[in-house]
């Protein structure tokens, strides 16, 4: 069952939806797109619901203007062709397409270089610059998780029993309760730091799946710095 409310912070009217099923606790987020949703028990009250909402309102705002920035920000879709820039950890390399003997990607002193057996085509370099990011997100993803693993599991953290690799839209990674991580492969993009901060982030989900005090307190444990981490990940389009 679906409902609606409204409330006002700062002159600013914010429509929220509201979920009810067999949670147990309530639960609120805002997301990407804008829209803000609370889930909430069968039986709790519309009061409840409300004050609840209320006193997040702030936090709510924040976050609706922190995704709207981000909407705005959003780089204009790539066209693959010469010239455009590509982000790869943090750096920007500009974009050569041209033909050559055999098919490939490398990255040449500040240029991301792909070459096609023919004339290129956008399609075409589209194609094996993705295939070329997905080989060394794996190569990096996994690097780090075994640079991580040990320092996680003097925590109690287990080994995950799964890694996979995957264009995301909204997360930078997922954790699920099998003990499968998925991380998103656009995290190419990132530095470094937030990478290792990603997948620090999702081997603690390993022991706490919700973002409780348990959570945050496994996670200040094995990366001190994670909230520096992830302001500097802010920045970066997903």
């Amino acid at each position: 069952m679906i409902e609606l409310l409204e409330i006002v912070h700062q002159d600013q009217r914010i429509l929220v939806q509201v979920n009810r099923d067999r949670f147990r606790t309530l639960r609120l987020s805002v997301r990407p797109e804008g829209s803000v949703v609370v889930r909430a028990p069968r039986r709790a009250s519309q009061a409840q619901i409300h004050a609840h909402v209320e006193s997040k309102a702030a936090w709510i705002a924040r976050h609706l203007e922190r995704f709207r920035t981000l909407r705005e920000a959003r780089p204009q879709p790539l066209a693959y062709l010469s010239g455009e820039t590509h982000a790869i950890l943090g750096q920007e390399y500009v974009l050569e397409a041209r033909q050559a003997e055999r098919n490939a990607v490398r990255l040449e002193a500040g240029t991301l270089v792909v070459t096609t057996r023919f004339p290129p085509r956008p399609d075409t370099v589209k194609k094996l610059l993705d295939a070329w990011i997905v080989e060394q997100a794996r190569e990096l993803f996994l690097r780090v998780l075994r640079e991580l693993l040990p320092v996680a599991a003097a925590f109690g953290v287990p080994r995950p029993a799964q890694l996979k690799i995957r264009a995301m839209t909204s997360r930078w990674g997922t954790c699920s309760r099998s003990g499968s991580i998925t991380l998103n492969r656009h995290l190419m993009r990132a530095p470094l730091p937030c990478v290792e901060y990603v997948v620090a982030h999702e081997l603690c989900h390993l022991v706490h799946h919700g973002h409780d005090a348990r959570f945050y307190g496994l996670l200040a444990a094995l990366m001190p710095d994670w909230k520096a981490r992830r302001l500097r990940l802010r920045s970066v389009p997903i």
